[in-house]
């Protein structure tokens, strides 16, 4: 564009835009967004509309079938962006949707893409859940498409950083909505400046082969038209060239030369039809061009009877031409062309034709597509692993990392997110550059640096905001620590008296321990013994005097719970199924009680020892099930198991009357 249309307010292209038919009833509002603008440079004397506006308005209008408040976002942006126009004014001025737009544009903004390869889904979630309206991604679209277009004009590193975020991002969004003009542009325009050897390498031999092409495909066509105009169609035939991009995945797809590629272009059959046989008007030309060229029947795709999710339509064959060269027939309406085209836009366009939920449904539409989440190719996973939870929240660290929470949670939930040792030592932090304390909640996009302290150690407090269940989990589990931060200490002064007097330093010499110094469990045993609080001395005394009290175990803290369960997992498959888990666990049979196919049992985890099997008639099970209820676990036979079976069982040798054991 020239010098003079930049410093022209309502330039003769502007003057275009706004008198085009398609705006329909939204022209006065663009026209009022730019005599803001012209009222704005004539107070600050500084022209304030860009071809940059101009030329994403274009592409929102023109290539994506946008509306007039889409336009009026655009125009108004940099007025908003500098605080010369407030979100009220906008909102009382224009519209709540045109304030919404530029809410969301603002936000978008201030998102860090630069690692956006690291986690493709995620950003792309991030960008869907960053507005209540869609149309702030077909805005961001049109601003990535023309600095695509633009790209020389910037320097190497910043060219560097639009070609990540294309390729990453919006290649893939535009593939996904069914803007496949836009998408193919976006894959050529990366494509040429990522790998500009190959690229131009592929482009001057399509140069050279153009004429050969042109002649081949006049040919080509030539008995088609006549076919049809004697069969009375009025269609329009278009020729069209793979674009580089796709040449190039099928030489490496093939492991061919470009010469070896043998549909390098496509032939388009427009048909000008009545919406009501469209379909099977589509048929006939296919059985029409069937009948002059041999069709490959590995190659159909009917995409009129099921139409892809974009709403796109289209009948694609793929013939032998003259010389016996594959060509590709694509057949369609001209509604259908420009859904492919325009995408879901135009399809939603057609489909809510003189409803009033259409725009609604187009936004709903969209916002499905964007759902399905991609790998880091760009490729669209299975259906099943579709989770965009209206939950969550995406924050930024300050590297530009992302990281993923769920709606509500706090600075205190993300810093325990990025390291435990973060989560104990924060005392608040700074959210897009304000400090914040621990309480606050996050918002979807916040750029979060986490403020720490050596000196900061966890309280009860936390636990009133913390949200997370596992975060909760490790406040109280750190309070404990603190609570009970001397107990590894005096659980080696009990232990080195214990193997002092020569006894065995088990559950049971434990649990006779913390009855006879009254404690409530063996950490607050440990506990006072490692602050000195008793005397080391009085505990020969205790395990000497107190008489035996059933076999029991020591009392462990829930919290160990998970980590004594996974040792217990065992590779031997044995005959018994405990917890409800077919996988095997390293258990034993209880001596007391010596449990066998067909008695009613349980499991009991043991703190030293294991998961023991009792019988549920034990002597020992009552008292087990009372005192330690939290470590009984459901335990019974497999399946299969006969109770004819014998088992071998130990039983003790007593001395007959000859002094000789027997059993």
């Amino acid at each position: 564009m020239s010098e003079q249309h930049s410093n022209t307010l309502i330039s003769p292209l502007w003057q275009s835009l706004v008198s085009d038919p398609r705006l329909v009833d939204g022209r006065p509002l663009l026209e009022k967004a730019l005599a803001c603008i012209q009222q704005d440079a004539v107070r600050t004397e500084f022209p304030r509309l860009s071809d940059a506006s101009f030329e994403i308005s274009y592409i929102l209008l023109c290539e994506m079938d946008q509306d007039a408040e889409t336009m009026a976002a655009v125009t108004l942006k940099d007025l908003f962006d500098k605080s010369r126009l407030s979100l009220q004014q906008v909102i009382d001025q224009y519209s709540p949707g045109v304030g919404t737009l530029l809410m969301g544009l603002q936000k978008i903004d201030r998102f860090d893409t630069r690692k956006a390869h690291t986690n493709v889904e995620n950003f792309i979630k991030l960008l869907l859940t960053s507005s209540d309206d869609i149309r702030v991604i077909l805005i961001r679209i049109a601003q990535r498409l023309y600095a695509l277009r633009h790209i020389e004009e910037v320097g190497d590193e910043q060219q560097a950083d639009i070609l990540i975020e294309a390729n990453m991002l919006y290649l893939p969004i535009t593939h996904r909505i069914g803007l496949y003009r836009l998408k193919t542009e976006f894959e050529e325009r990366i494509m040429r400046y990522s790998k500009p050897d190959i690229f131009q390498s592929i482009e001057q031999k399509l140069a050279e082969t153009h004429a050969d092409r042109d002649r081949f495909t006049r040919d080509f066509i030539r008995p088609i038209e006549e076919t049809l105009v004697e069969h009375g169609f009025k269609c329009e035939i278009r020729r069209r060239t793979k674009s580089i991009p796709s040449i190039y995945r099928k030489m490496q797809a093939q492991k061919v030369e470009f010469e070896k590629v043998y549909d390098l272009f496509a032939i388009r059959i427009i048909l000008d039809e009545i919406v009501e046989s469209e379909k099977a008007d589509c048929w006939k030309i296919y059985s029409l061009v069937t009948d002059i060229y041999t069709p490959n029947p590995r190659r159909l795709r009917d995409w009129i009877s099921f139409p892809k999710s974009t709403g796109y339509e289209s009948l694609h064959s793929t013939v032998i031409g003259p010389d016996g060269r594959w060509v590709e027939v694509q057949i369609r309406t001209r509604r259908m062309d420009e859904v492919a085209e325009k995408g879901v836009a135009a399809h939603w366009k057609y489909k809510s034709a003189g409803k009033d939920s259409g725009e609604t449904d187009l936004f709903t539409a969209i916002r499905e597509m964007l759902e399905t989440p991609v790998n880091n190719q760009g490729v669209i996973t299975n259906k099943e692993k579709r989770a965009l939870y209206s939950d969550e929240i995406f924050i930024f660290t300050p590297k530009g990392d992302l990281k993923r929470l769920k709606n509500g949670y706090t600075v205190l939930d993300f810093a325990f997110e990025v390291h435990t040792t973060i989560g104990h030592t924060c005392t608040g932090a700074i959210v897009n550059g304000k400090i914040v304390p621990l309480k606050y909640i996050l918002r979807n996009g916040d750029t979060v640096k986490i403020l720490t302290s050596k000196n900061q150690k966890p309280n009860s407090g936390w636990l009133e905001f913390v949200r997370s269940p596992r975060n909760i989990a490790r406040v109280k589990h750190a309070l404990k620590m603190e609570q009970y931060k001397d107990a590894d200490l005096g659980k080696e002064i009990i232990k080195n008296k214990v193997l002092q007097l020569e006894m065995e330093f088990s559950d049971l010499v434990i649990q006779k321990l913390v009855d006879g110094f009254e404690c409530e469990n063996y950490l607050e045993l440990y506990q006072k013994f490692g602050e000195g609080r008793l005397d080391p001395l009085k505990i020969k005394k205790v395990l000497l005097e107190q008489k035996p009290s059933a076999p029991v175990v020591a009392h462990p803290s829930e919290e160990h719970f998970p980590e004594t369960m996974s040792k217990m997992i065992s590779v031997d498959k044995e005959f018994l199924i405990i917890d409800n888990r077919h996988e095997s666990f390293h258990y034993q049979f209880a001596k007391c009680c010596k449990p066998v196919p067909g008695n009613k049992i349980f499991a009991f985890v043991s703190v030293y020892q294991g998961v023991k099997i009792h019988r549920t008639d034990c002597p020992n099970s009552r008292q087990l099930i009372m005192r330690y209820p939290y470590r009984i676990l459901e335990a019974r036979w497999k399946e299969g198991l006969a109770k004819e079976t014998v088992y071998p069982v130990k039983t003790e040798s007593k001395p007959d009357a000859k002094g000789k054991g027997r059993k």
